[in-house]
């Protein structure tokens, strides 16, 4: 019995070393520099445009930047007898490239201080109730009407503002106020959002509300002023919605977060 094990488990060993040959014989592999492994059928070749262009086993053909590949590493770990990689002209006819790594989603707070438009800093209060209350409307340090400051006068249009507040709830936005805007076809919403997502589902709700609000009660609002704050008292934007811009974000032309980064107000 015992010699019956020792037999079996050097036919295993045996095999092992017959497989390895194998792929040594028939096989090449590719270190990256990331610490994962490429297995192709050969010596990877490198193009005029720095690609390596890698045969698979299958016999699917890829490139990837020589750059990503720790030559040392491979050249030593397939020192059986491959020669150096060949410059060919151009690239293969069947490449299939190697998808990227994703990129991380930006979040509110890289939108803003990666604005493209000139960087204007963002009052950090929530609403200035002191100046609201004495009648004062601030402008903020870009210049801009300080929607933080406006006194909070109800909105005159009842009809109106049961609508908004009825089409954001519809949409699970609960925490919607409704005042009187810096002008008398302007209501002014101050809308608590708790993450990015729901500063740019804001925006997008308050592009469609808008657009009924004026189908519905026609000449009566000429834009929304929109100001958005965070449980935590800070703010989190705040906009001058006009219709032209509503149709565009309910029309989709353009992307909420790239419109964020346009429009808001510091």
């Amino acid at each position: 019995m015992r010699t019956s094990r020792i037999l079996r488990l050097a036919v295993l060993a045996l095999l092992g070393l017959v497989a390895a040959a194998a792929f040594a014989a028939s096989g090449y592999l590719v270190y990256l520099k990331d610490g994962h492994t490429i297995a192709a059928k050969e010596k990877y070749k490198v193009d005029t445009k720095g690609h390596a262009i890698i045969t698979l086993l299958n016999g699917t053909q890829t490139f990837i930047p020589l750059a990503q590949i720790d030559v040392a590493r491979t050249d030593q770990a397939n020192r059986d007898g491959y020669g150096s990689a060949v410059v060919i002209p151009g690239s293969p006819q069947d490449v299939t490239p190697i998808p990227a790594q994703p990129q991380k989603d930006r979040t509110l707070a890289d939108l803003i201080k990666s604005r493209e438009a000139a960087p204007r800093e963002l009052p950090g209060s929530r609403r200035d109730k002191g100046a609201a209350a004495a009648g004062r409307l601030m402008k903020t340090r870009a210049g801009f009407n300080d929607l933080a400051t406006l006194p909070p006068k109800p909105y005159p249009h009842a009809e109106i503002a049961a609508e908004l507040q009825q089409f954001f709830r519809s949409q699970g936005l609960e925490e919607v106020e409704i005042y009187e805007g810096t002008q008398g076809d302007r209501p002014m919403l101050e809308i608590t959002t708790n993450s990015e997502g729901s500063v740019f589902k804001a925006l997008s709700t308050a592009a469609n509300a808008l657009l009924r609000v004026r189908d519905l009660y026609p000449n009566k609002v000429g834009a929304l002023e929109l100001l958005m704050t965070m449980p935590s008292r800070e703010r989190a934007g705040q906009f001058v919605l006009t219709p032209d811009q509503a149709s565009e974000l309910a029309a989709k032309t353009v992307d909420v977060a790239s419109f964020f980064v346009r429009n808001v107000q510091f």
